[in-house]
């Protein structure tokens, strides 16, 4: 008996702690922190998925994410406009190779791979600020 009295004692109590941490007391002030504001319009989209040949719009600031398999690397004709990230392993994850837009104007983006390590595809894309 005296188990179970000490025993709900304690969980009462928990629970008076519990409530009086979520109440608000009418004698202590209470400030609400303002709300993160965003300036301007930038925003971070996710990266445009790359899997076939293809014509592409994209802005400066966007990433290519090369998404078909076994690709064994990417290169570009014109590297003011895209930055390309050969396809790796870190030893933890595997990371798909791409481009970041750079720049305006226009580029090609060829994706090899395979066994034989030969152009897979390559796509156009226009970059726009």
């Amino acid at each position: 008996m005296r188990k179970t009295h000490a025993a709900l004692t304690i969980a009462g109590l928990s629970v008076m702690l519990a409530v009086a941490g979520c109440s608000s007391s009418a004698s202590s002030p209470t400030s609400s922190s303002p709300s993160p504001t965003v300036s301007g319009t930038s925003s971070v989209l996710p990266p445009i998925p790359i899997t076939k040949s293809e014509n592409i719009t994209a802005k400066v600031g966007d990433y290519l994410n090369v998404t078909t398999p076994n690709v064994t690397r990417v290169s570009t004709n014109n590297a003011k406009v895209l930055d390309v990230s050969q396809p790796h392993s870190d030893g933890s994850a595997q990371f798909n190779g791409g481009a970041k837009v750079v720049g305006p104007g226009k580029a090609t983006l060829s994706v090899y791979g395979g066994i034989t390590n030969l152009e897979m595809y390559s796509v156009t894309v226009t970059a726009t600020n």
